[in-house]
């Protein structure tokens, strides 16, 4: 039994060869890394490559930090200004609903909503008081800010300004949701007063 530990520590020291190299009385011996050390050096080297071309090479949805905060301060920009509205009492102006009327007709409702506002096979009737997402004006602006992706509606705070974001809801709010057209969608949602 002893000599099987003696032959164990023979087989180790020669593992440990001598590289014939020594500095001030220091031998070189050759000592491999434990496998396990190994691993992990290459298993850290490949996360980093996947890790720099993901983050530098495909930026998923374009939401980097810069961006996240830009988006982050518009919408609080927009919060800001709907309460101060609220706090002012204030009717809007009509040229605030002019220029949600255009905005209305150039980037893009018209496709979902009919040329009226009184909706088509996709988007719903914005001219009756049936409302699906809300009543309040509030509710029409969060509507157009992060859209409705189930309903099929992108979200547009990407495409348009704050103030063109508030002046398309009161467009909507204080001019079409009183129009009634003749052609209008059937009612949806719940009745608002």
């Amino acid at each position: 039994m002893d000599e099987n530990i003696t032959d164990k520590n023979n087989e180790t020291n020669k593992q440990e060869e001598n590289h014939e190299h020594e500095y001030d009385g220091i031998k070189e011996l050759n000592n491999p890394s434990p496998l396990w050390v190994i691993l992990l050096f290459l298993i850290t080297i490949g996360f980093s490559g996947i890790y720099a071309v993901k983050y530098f090479g495909y930026p998923d949805n374009g939401m980097d930090q810069s961006s996240e905060y830009k988006a982050s301060v518009e919408d609080q920009k927009l919060k800001m200004s709907m309460e101060a509205d609220s706090k002012a009492g204030s009717l809007p102006e009509p040229a605030m609903i002019a220029a949600g009327e255009k905005t209305f007709k150039e980037k893009g409702c018209v496709a979902c909503h009919g040329a009226n506002g009184g909706g088509n096979a996709v988007g719903p009737n914005l001219c009756d008081n049936f409302w699906i997402n809300g009543c309040k004006t509030e509710d029409i602006i969060q509507t157009i800010t992060e859209g409705r992706p189930e309903k099929g509606m992108n979200p547009f705070k990407s495409t348009l300004t704050v103030s063109q974001i508030k002046q398309l809801a009161i467009y909507i709010k204080k001019s079409l949701s009183k129009s009634n057209p003749a052609n209008g969608k059937a009612a949806q949602g719940i009745e608002c007063k």
